[in-house]
């Protein structure tokens, strides 16, 4: 959701600066609408006003050829008032003279009711007489003695007949073509029967002035009127048809589609219609780039610094953007003091930590030396007694305490105060151990894997060894191959189970309990004590020459210290 929007929850989407395209796209589609709205509108008006000038400029070039024609047309009337009350003789005079006067006509002749010649200029004889229309003005192409094309004007006379006025079309062509030299103006007179008299090309480019699929005696119905079509020849035109002898003769003006007039209408046009789209192309561009340039590379630089804090590469305020803008220079201000203020907290964490481990390797060390002082004193104290159960006390409370400084000892010097290596604790109170007894024959065996215990379980298991070990060395015998014999294991099993035992050969050949742990004496209240405080379950197995005490427990990880067993508690009492 951007801004109230929901954009599509495409992978693409989720960057920034395809979310800010869209966002520039939404805004910017009701300008590029009224824009094509704005741009259809201009060119329309364009259409209309290139229309306009097409039909303008076709009446102009008309302009010489209708008061040509209107000339004639008088010139016509005027005769016909003359010709039938004369002789034939000053007939032929008068329209010679008249010929001679008038360079734009090239002949006259007056022909009768009946289309007999009646009287004519000089040159007159080419004028064709039979089916001439002698009730309205008539324009007739015919060919003079020459070859050469004619208009024929025709005006009916009152006493009957019609005096006709023959121009060339050659001077109406050449007129017509005067006006039409630039941008392809093309202009044709064409009449009531659909007859091309007079072209700006002449007749046999035809095909470029008239429109194929209007019939050409249908033009004078389109008069005033301009329209998109295609020329005989094919080609796509604009057609303008404007009147020049009203009933009678009709201008038909004619532009290219696609050059001049036509650019308005063709390819051109779509220019004003690129601009929405180059605007659109150019707003993106601007906005993706410029996104680009002053946020992105920003952000990317300040995220990558981050993931080299989180991994430890960076320990200072070295994060340095590149001409950032205000708000983002004060984001590195703020993310360099905060690297500085971690570093020097961690730092100050770390310090703090190893003021402890020292700490507690000193407390450690103090309370194994403490304890290993009070064994000492206790071993001169069993010297000096005579008392031989008094010795055996004593030598028990001295492999206790030296047990708990096992532990301590271990713990001291593992590089990680948090927990004991029991491998090493185990091997470490089996050498001292088996060093303070009197057996000289003894051989010890150990099969110990390396587990990690915490001090919870460390401390029990170091009492429970001391025990058990004590109980071995005093209970060994000979086994069967004449050895004397202790075995110690400290596996552990799949997932967190650790087993401990110990192994001493017999001198019975049967079964035999030669161990405390189910009896009534302290060793055996120890045993159980420490037991429950592992949180295992002991086993003891008698075979043919061995003894063997077994116990199973789980690895606890860290937890608030457990209280003393109440056993254990009422021990410590008695």
């Amino acid at each position: 959701m951007i801004a109230g929007i929901r954009l599509p929850d495409w992978a693409g989407t989720r960057r920034l600066p395809v979310r800010l395209v869209l966002l520039m796209t939404l805004a910017l589609f009701p300008l590029g609408v009224i824009s094509l709205i704005q741009t259809g509108s201009v060119i329309a008006e364009a259409r209309a006003l290139n229309r306009a000038s097409l039909m303008e400029r076709t009446i102009a070039a008309g302009a010489d050829q209708r008061d040509l024609i209107q000339h004639a047309l008088g010139a016509a009337q005027g005769l016909g008032h003359g010709v039938g009350a004369v002789s034939q003789a000053d007939c032929d005079a008068m329209l010679t003279a008249f010929v001679a006067d008038h360079p734009s006509f090239v002949a006259a002749q007056y022909h009768g009711a009946d289309g007999t010649a009646m009287c004519s200029s000089a040159n007159a004889s080419v004028l064709p007489a039979p089916g001439m229309d002698r009730m309205a003005i008539h324009v007739h192409a015919g060919a003079d003695k020459d070859g050469a094309r004619l208009i024929l004007v025709n005006h009916p006379v009152d006493t009957g007949g019609a005096v006709s006025i023959a121009i060339p079309a050659a001077l109406a062509d050449t007129r017509l073509r005067a006006t039409d030299e630039q941008d392809g103006l093309r202009i044709g007179i064409v009449n009531a029967q659909g007859a091309l008299l007079a072209a700006s090309h002449g007749p046999l480019e035809a095909g470029a002035y008239l429109p194929r699929d209007v019939a050409t005696p249908d033009l004078l119905n389109q008069q005033g009127s301009t329209f998109d079509g295609i020329a005989i020849n094919g080609n796509n035109r604009v057609f303008a048809v404007a009147p020049l002898i009203s009933g009678q003769l009709v201008l038909v003006g004619s532009w290219p589609y696609d050059t001049g007039l036509g650019a308005a209408f063709g390819a051109s046009a779509l220019a004003p219609m690129i601009l929405p789209v180059l605007m659109w192309f150019t707003g993106m561009g601007v906005a993706y780039f410029g996104l680009r340039r002053l946020v992105v590379r920003h952000i990317r630089a300040l995220q990558a610094a981050m993931q080299r804090f989180a991994v430890g590469e960076l320990r200072s305020g070295r994060l340095s953007l590149d001409n950032p803008p205000t708000e983002l220079r004060q984001a590195e201000r703020a993310f360099n003091r905060m690297v500085v203020l971690l570093a020097r907290a961690e730092a100050q964490q770390e310090q703090d930590l190893r003021d402890k481990e020292v700490l507690l390797k000193e407390v450690h060390h103090r309370v194994k030396n403490n304890l290993q002082l009070i064994g000492s004193i206790i071993n001169m104290q069993t010297r000096q007694t005579d008392n031989s159960e008094a010795q055996r006390m004593l030598r028990s409370l001295a492999i206790r305490v030296r047990g708990l400084a096992a532990m301590h000892r271990t713990v001291s010097d593992e590089p990680q105060t948090g927990t004991v290596d029991a491998a090493e604790l185990v091997r470490t109170l089996v050498s001292d151990i088996t060093g303070m007894s009197d057996a000289t024959e003894l051989a010890v065996e150990t099969a110990l894997d390396p587990v990690m215990l915490l001090p919870d379980q460390a401390v029990p298991l170091s009492m429970l060894v001391a025990e058990t070990m004590t109980n071995a060395i005093k209970y060994c015998g000979t086994g069967p191959d004449g050895t004397v014999r202790i075995t110690v294991k400290l596996r552990r099993d799949s997932g967190k189970t650790v087993t401990y035992s110990v192994s001493n050969t017999t001198d019975d050949c049967g079964d035999s309990d030669n161990s405390t742990a189910k009896g009534d004496g302290l060793g055996s209240r120890l045993i159980r004590a420490f037991q429950q405080q592992l949180g295992g379950q002991a086993n003891t197995v008698a075979e043919a020459g061995t003894f063997t005490y077994e116990i199973a427990f789980f690895q606890r990880d860290f937890e608030a210290p457990a209280q003393p067993n109440a056993e254990l508690r009422g021990t410590a009492a008695s």
